[in-house]
């Protein structure tokens, strides 16, 4: 359902046009309605078998986690790491800084969820990590530096 031309200035394809319709969204819609009928099935599924696909989809999900990748690598021989990792590039200090920088907002956060007074207040909480990353660490990271730890400037 998308329309797309050639771009003779990038030599590429484009995406000229989404076309939707009302009976897409429908179907969607009433998709997601129909689970209600499915939750009586759950009953009879295992508490182990939910936690399981629950750990796999976690699993699964932090293996192309940058995060937890430079927390890895941050131990590891330079040697062994990739020509373009970001060890390489910025050197440790400056990798293991920013890595530690995210480390201690995600500790922050840990923490003020924790606190019964202060977790209504979470949402925004990380609306002032956005403002963290908008504006504190532009001022001692390039925009080339970003790109090379994997956490480039959304445009």
């Amino acid at each position: 359902m998308t329309t797309t031309r050639f771009n003779e200035e990038t030599n590429q394809v484009e995406i000229a046009d989404v076309t939707e319709t009302r009976l897409s969204g429908f179907v969607v819609h009433l998709m997601m309605v129909s689970t209600i009928f499915v939750l009586g099935l759950f009953k009879y599924l295992p508490v182990p078998v939910v936690s399981g696909v629950f750990l796999f989809l976690g699993r699964k999900l932090m293996t192309g986690n940058t995060f937890l990748v430079r927390v890895k690598d941050s131990i590891a021989e330079r040697k062994r790491l990739a020509p373009d990792h970001p060890v390489h590039l910025l050197g440790r200090t400056k990798m293991n800084l920013f890595t530690g920088l995210q480390f201690a907002c995600l500790v922050g956060l840990w923490v003020f969820k924790q606190n019964a007074a202060t977790s209504i207040f979470f949402p925004g909480a990380i609306g002032l990590l956005m403002l963290v990353r908008a504006f504190v660490l532009p001022r001692f990271f390039t925009e080339d530096e970003f790109v090379a730890l994997g956490d480039p400037t959304p445009y």
